[in-house]
């Protein structure tokens, strides 16, 4: 295969220019705002929406373009560089849209725009009004930038991008402490999992020569398995070039890349950024939780999807299904109401993740939909209440320390806030899973999938790899029961602070501001399985399903794990009443969570659920989260504080005293040898030159041309020598 002909530029066309458009209204809009946004009306906020409403629009117009119809490819030489053979190597940057790009587009302008239309009201009257609005727009172009790139060297500057507006946001109320914390903890996690995304990247460039996506899965299509390894020939610059990895090698190398994944969408062991990440505006949360930063590792898996050998999935399929059972169990006992929210995102990215391990592709893009809208709903209903108990609790006067995120401070808002019940309702019941919302079709995918590739990796005997659909089954029970007790301390019951419920509201016979009401209402709706599957019984009839198959990643039909990944299709294709017995067993186990949380908190006194604490082990296990962070600090944080500590004394008393001391005693002995210098060196010199002086002089005053005092000085001579041999 000649690999210049693959990375050849391609004509620009309508559709790359629209692509280009999206990606640069929101950085338009960040450098207007963090520029100039002080001197507009409002600071901006109407720009920024409307930026933000026309790169949706946009993006619509390129899904009904691109949806089951057409790929558009574009690309330019970036840079060349002459390699080790003499050659030159070129590096393209392009634009992919096929219909990953397209509904990733669709999904992240319209969380964006919605979120930035809510925090016009949630917002209103902050300090940093402006700044927060410009930093959505970094924020949206940076992921953008992702979904858009079509190789992995900008893929992985755009992702930096990310983390930095991340950082931006989380800490935007800057002048707290645990806002800074939690943002350089953010930070921090992140560079880990880069490394290795930065060092797999690299491993496949080293073999393959490109960062271009197209072009390494067309050699993964050209590929072989031999005895060797992985095998590929190409020619590269008029020169053949045989490649040959290892198994152990390409599944090292395919983890590299998972380990961005790891990073970005918070899976164990580093998930622990995640629910400190909670210190950003609610809204902020919405946006990271839903669409942007926490999708793009679930994402960077689909677009190198077809890089992961058979064992690399299955460590994927594993740590998926770890993560969605820790997130689930620390969510069972948490009580800040965006905590909750927080643990539940990170045992659905688990979902997602485990979704990918194991073969259900589709499902798991699926589910990153569907989870998009009805957990963005959770969290700016979440930022209602929040925003709803600051009001209430300033009118009345309460006492600073009561927590208004503390759900245990809420209950029966169902009756002062019913909008926001019954959309909160709603997302919730898609989160759970019930039939009729959209978390129920994509759970039911995922299920199914990892169902199927467990019976087809148990194949040779080994009953290990149920382990992971088992789990998956579990975390729906436990999410029904984390829902069902969240919805319980805030909605039912009697509100157990010393106010009227009623001062939540914005008036009597208003609930909330309009423009906070209209994201909500719009995302509730999209919860609803209808909107993805005219069957809302069936995920297989799902349009997002059938656009985003197996078949259309890989290129000639070719992955590294294509024998197995074809089973289990296979294996998904002939279990048409295991589907059945999945669909129905996910709905009994998401009743049943439900009424075990009803069970367990219906009958408790207010007083009871105002002071419950996590008494027994294994709530304290779950609502600290099993002292993840607490081990990270003991093992990691604390030796590098206290090595970098150690290092900052030898520092100032070692290395800054010697230099100090050391440069005193070097001009105290400079100045000796100055002195020597002027008084001895100098001193001598003079002397020399003083005594040739008086010798001369000397010298002049004998030769005066008199006679008579040469005859006087040659008997005076004449006596010094007869005195010399008269004593000698």
């Amino acid at each position: 295969m000649e690999l210049s002909s693959l990375l050849e530029p391609l004509a620009g066309t309508a559709q790359t220019t629209l692509a280009i458009a999206v990606l640069l209204l929101p950085l338009l809009a960040f450098l207007v705002l963090f520029f100039f946004g002080r001197h507009l009306p409002r600071r901006g906020d109407w720009l920024a929406v409307g930026i933000s409403a026309l790169s949706f629009a946009l993006s619509v117009w390129l899904f009904a373009q691109t949806w089951n119809t057409a790929t558009f490819h574009s690309r330019i030489v970036w840079f060349s560089m002459a390699s080790m053979g003499g050659t030159l190597a070129d590096f393209t940057a392009g634009i992919l849209i096929d219909n990953l790009t397209v509904l990733m587009l669709v999904i992240v302008t319209f969380i964006s725009t919605l979120v930035q239309l809510f925090s016009v009201g949630y917002m209103h009257g902050d300090r940093g009004y402006g700044r927060y609005f410009a930093y959505l727009g970094l924020f949206t172009f940076s992921m953008l930038g992702i979904v858009l790139v079509d190789n992995l060297l900008l893929l992985f500057m755009f992702w930096e991008l990310v983390g930095l507006s991340s950082y931006l946001l989380i800490g935007f109320w800057f002048t707290k402490p645990a806002a800074i914390a939690a943002n350089k903890k953010a930070f921090l996690v992140n560079r880990i999992g880069d490394i290795g995304l930065l060092l797999g990247l690299f491993a496949f460039y080293t073999y393959f020569r490109t960062f271009d996506l197209e072009a390494l899965r067309a050699l993964i299509a050209t590929g072989i398995w031999t005895d060797d390894g992985f095998g590929v020939s190409y020619i590269l610059n008029g020169q053949q070039w045989r490649v040959v990895m290892g198994p152990v090698l390409l599944t090292l190398a395919g983890l590299g890349l998972f380990m961005g994944c790891v990073g970005k969408s918070a899976q164990f062991p580093l998930q622990v950024w995640l629910p400190d990440a909670m210190q950003g505006p609610t809204p902020v949360s919405a946006l990271i939780h839903a669409a942007t930063m926490v999708a793009a590792g679930v994402y960077l898996l689909a677009r190198c999807y077809a890089f992961f050998t058979i064992d690399a999935l299955t460590v994927i399929a594993i740590v998926g299904a770890v993560t969605a059972l820790l997130g689930a169990v620390a969510a069972l006992t948490q009580y800040d109401i965006k905590g909750v929210l927080a643990f539940s995102t990170i045992s659905q990215l688990g979902y997602m993740v485990m979704g990918m391990g194991t073969g259900a592709h589709d499902a798991s893009l699926f589910h990153l939909t569907t989870h998009a809208f009805f957990k963005a709903a959770l969290f700016l209903n979440a930022g209602i209440i929040i925003h709803a108990m600051h009001r209430g609790l300033h009118h009345t006067h309460q006492p600073k320390d009561v927590d208004p995120q503390d759900i245990r401070n809420m209950g029966g808002l169902r009756k002062a806030m019913p909008l926001t019940f019954y959309t909160y309702i709603v997302a919730a019941a898609a989160l759970v899973g019930l039939p009729l919302f959209s978390g129920f079709l994509s759970k039911d995918a995922i299920l199914s999938g990892s169902w199927a590739w467990a019976q087809t990796m148990s194949a040779n005997g080994s009953s290990f790899y149920y382990v992971v659909p088992v789990i998956g089954f579990t975390v729906v029970l436990l999410t029904a029961y984390y829902m069902g007790r969240h919805m319980w301390f805030m909605f039912f019951g009697s509100f157990r602070l010393p106010f009227d419920v009623r001062e939540l509201r914005v008036s009597a016979g208003q609930e909330l501001e309009r423009v906070l009401a209209l994201p909500v209402v719009l995302l509730a709706i999209l919860s609803l399985g209808v909107f993805f599957s005219l069957n809302p019984f069936s995920f297989s009839s799902s349009w997002v399903m059938q656009g985003i198959g197996l078949e259309r990643l890989a290129v000639g039909g070719a992955l590294l794990a294509d024998v197995l990944l074809q089973a289990v299709v296979a294996q998904d294709e002939a279990n048409r009443i295991a589907h059945l017995v999945i669909g129905v067993l996910s709905a009994l186990l998401g009743v049943a969570g439900i009424g075990l949380a009803l069970g367990r908190y219906r009958n408790k006194s207010d007083d009871a659920l105002l002071q419950e604490q996590p008494r027994s082990a294994f709530a304290r296990l779950s609502y600290n989260h099993f002292y993840l962070d607490q081990f990270y600090s003991k093992i990691f944080v604390k030796p590098t504080l206290l090595l970098a500590r150690s290092l900052y004394r030898v520092d100032k008393r070692v290395i800054d005293y010697t230099l100090n001391y050391g440069s005193k005693w070097l001009v105290v002995f400079a100045k000796v040898i100055a002195g020597f210098d002027r008084f001895v060196v100098d001193g001598l010199v003079w002397l020399v030159a003083a005594a040739s002086k008086m010798l001369g002089r000397i010298g002049q005053g004998l030769q005066n041309g008199k006679v008579q005092s040469y005859y006087a000085y040659s008997l005076f001579g004449f006596i010094l020598i007869i005195l010399y041999i008269i004593v000698f």
